[in-house]
């Protein structure tokens, strides 16, 4: 077999990296003096991160994460009931394989949303499959399908992941069809799969959502039955960056005064 029948070969088995470097491996392998078993083992070593970094692309596509956030661009500092540490350990993935749900709470400005992202983005990194969703968005992704008659073709879909995000839980109203959507994707994913939550209401407030008292303790009995909650505090970052700004106007203002 020559190199050219050798590399449509590899190709074909869907070895594309090896089939891209197993030249210039072989050259190096030559030179270290490297057993076949060392080569070789280069060789699955490369293919096998080729494929694991088309995968983590293919799951951060599919996780619609379109605003990419990063832990190093979180103040931890200024915020309590939340830590880097926590984040990191949701990432590996235990609570997902547990069926259990993460609820992010506390006013708006603190950065909910970034947490919810890079937790998300962290998972998808990790192996696991991941949505994210405003949760008006998702609820209008449910009443569609069901105009459609496609809900359980959507509801197919979103099983295959292993974590929804729901960002912005109680943003923006609902009617009862919307809620009733809602909280029968909750119930579908109950002590199955896992959820993700990020929302400025107590628990107590979540009627504001479902609208239905008996829905609303419905939900949150199964989001609270296997869930850890973190009650994140602090100033808003928002204000605190229109205060920075204030402040070098009045700073400008001044040093023209004096001028």
């Amino acid at each position: 077999m020559n190199h050219e029948e050798l590399t449509t070969g590899l190709k074909q088995l869907k070895l594309s990296s090896i089939a891209l470097g197993y030249v210039e491996v072989a050259k190096i392998a030559e030179k270290e003096k490297s057993t076949y078993e060392t080569y070789l083992g280069k060789l699955v070593e490369g293919e096998l991160a080729e494929k694991r970094a088309a995968k983590v692309k293919r799951f951060l596509k599919d996780a619609k994460v379109t605003l990419p956030k990063t832990l190093d661009t979180y103040d931890f500092s200024v915020r309590t009931g939340i830590t880097a540490k926590q984040i990191r350990r949701l990432a590996e993935g235990q609570f997902l394989r547990e069926a259990a749900n993460v609820v992010f709470y506390g006013s708006f400005g603190l950065g909910k949303t970034h947490l919810a992202l890079t937790l998300t983005q962290m998972l998808c990194e990790n192996g696991f499959r991941c949505y994210f969703s405003s949760t008006h968005r998702l609820i209008d992704e449910l009443m569609k399908a069901k105009h459609d008659l496609q809900l359980a073709s959507l509801f197919k879909r979103l099983d295959r992941f292993d974590l929804i995000t729901c960002d912005e839980l109680g943003y923006i109203p609902h009617d009862q069809a919307g809620a009733d959507l809602f909280f029968q994707l909750i119930s579908q994913r109950s002590e199955r799969k896992s959820m993700l939550f990020t929302t400025n209401l107590t628990y107590s407030e979540w009627d504001k959502v479902f609208i239905n008292p008996m829905s609303t303790a419905a939900a949150v009995d199964r989001v609270i039955h296997n869930c850890e909650t973190f009650n994140i505090g602090g100033k808003s970052w928002r204000s605190e960056e229109a205060a920075k700004r204030q402040k070098v106007v009045l700073t400008k203002n001044v040093t023209a005064a004096i001028q």
